[in-house]
């Protein structure tokens, strides 16, 4: 089961791709009821995925999707639509949190704006997630994980042999993944900031400035990114050396040297000449295996680990918690990065198919009554498919 944190509270989730909706299914993992919003002129672009455009539903055959949208609910309605907007805002009345991450101002011409919310409902959280925030030379900038990488400062962290700062590519996006911890972080201290009588409350949450807050401790001691990671550390710095080496048995090993006395203890194991050098450390791990370069290692007071594959991680085959969940049809989810107390929450349910929940939200949680319910299907205010298989335009 799902934790019980927030349990009573209700989410308004207009999040896609990984920023916004990962969001917000870390906020259903803690109990909320998330109902994510779509609508049959414009559905979460990981609908629309490579590898399922021939299967019946395609719409809701995507595994991008289900990996990243796992215990919510699904109601699909037009926004664009004056009574689609009308059960939108109706929906915000009897919720507590809305989150988006759309372009800058998307929110305002669907005429969601937060003053619009917030005269729905004075006690609203908008927690808004966006590429380079609300304001400011580049409010209007748009961006992915991989852009947010090099404008940020994070790709210069690893870089080729050549020097070429690198990117974690398309299949990850390092950026959209951290930045949904920290907004649903900031999500949870405003609302209790709201439990204490504010509100409503804009949370203008800048994807970039996120993500370079991850570099504070090289801006900080003044450091340059660029070489952390990969070279011998100056005098005065945190760490002796810091290396990424290949083992005799074809894996990767990272290792932390902390300290001029456990470079020393280093050698004296390894049989290496002082002072310890990248290269000469590098050429005796590859000699061994990864568990005996690993135990040599540690013992001598370096800090290790080897660089695990998602496949691995997927598989269970590290002591460590999975990087991946199951669903209750046992599809593979977004792993939980964190425990309240010792049990790890489990997932309630898969992610929706479009429009799943309609019936539920518009009878149950809006109070509609059935012939109400009927005439906005038949009308296509709400639906269960898309209109086309593009993804629309907000």
């Amino acid at each position: 089961m799902s934790y019980s944190l927030l349990a009573g509270m209700r989410v308004v989730d207009f999040g896609i791709i990984t920023a916004g909706a990962s969001t917000s299914a870390i906020l259903a993992d803690l109990g909320a009821e998330v109902i994510k919003i779509e609508g049959p002129g414009y559905i979460d672009s990981f609908r629309v995925w490579t590898g399922v455009a021939d299967a019946e539903q395609w719409w809701n055959a995507s595994p991008h999707y289900a990996f990243t949208n796992r215990n919510k609910r699904s109601f699909c309605v037009d926004i664009k639509n004056a009574e689609g907007r009308e059960l939108a805002l109706e929906l915000v009345r009897r919720s507590d949190l809305v989150v988006e991450n759309f372009r800058t101002g998307v929110m305002d011409r669907l005429g969601l704006g937060f003053e619009t919310l917030a005269a729905a409902n004075p006690g609203i959280v908008l927690a808004s997630i966006s590429s380079q925030g609300a304001t400011g030379p580049e409010a209007d900038s748009v961006s992915f994980g991989s852009t947010l990488e090099a404008s940020s400062g994070m790709s210069s962290l690893i870089r080729s042999a050549a020097g070429k700062p690198l990117i974690s590519g398309h299949a990850l996006n390092y950026p959209d993944q951290i930045v949904s911890l920290s907004a649903a972080g900031t999500i949870l201290c405003a609302l209790l900031e709201r439990e204490s009588g504010a509100g409503p409350i804009h949370l203008d949450l800048s994807q970039r400035e996120l993500t370079a807050y991850m570099l504070g401790e090289f801006i900080g001691a003044g450091d340059d990114p660029s070489v952390a990671g990969s070279v011998e550390r100056g005098p005065g710095a945190p760490a002796a050396l810091q290396l990424v080496a290949a083992t005799g048995d074809g894996r990767w090993l990272a290792l932390t040297v902390p300290s001029a006395e456990a470079a020393r203890r280093v050698c004296a194991g390894l049989g290496l000449a002082e002072p310890l050098e990248r290269g000469a450390l590098s050429e005796r791990i590859g000699r061994m295996t990864a568990d005996e370069a690993g135990r040599r290692l540690q013992a001598a007071g370096a800090s290790v680990e080897v660089a695990r594959t998602a496949i691995e991680l997927a598989r269970g085959d590290s002591e460590y918690s999975p990087a991946f969940g199951r669903d209750p049809a046992g599809g593979a989810v977004k792993g939980l990065p964190w425990r309240c107390g010792v049990e790890a929450a489990g997932i309630d349910r898969a992610a929706p198919d479009l429009g799943a929940d309609n019936r539920y939200v518009a009878c149950e949680v809006l109070g509609l009554d059935p012939g109400r319910y009927r005439e906005l299907c038949a009308r296509g205010v709400l639906a269960t498919e898309p209109r086309s298989r593009s993804r629309g335009d907000a």
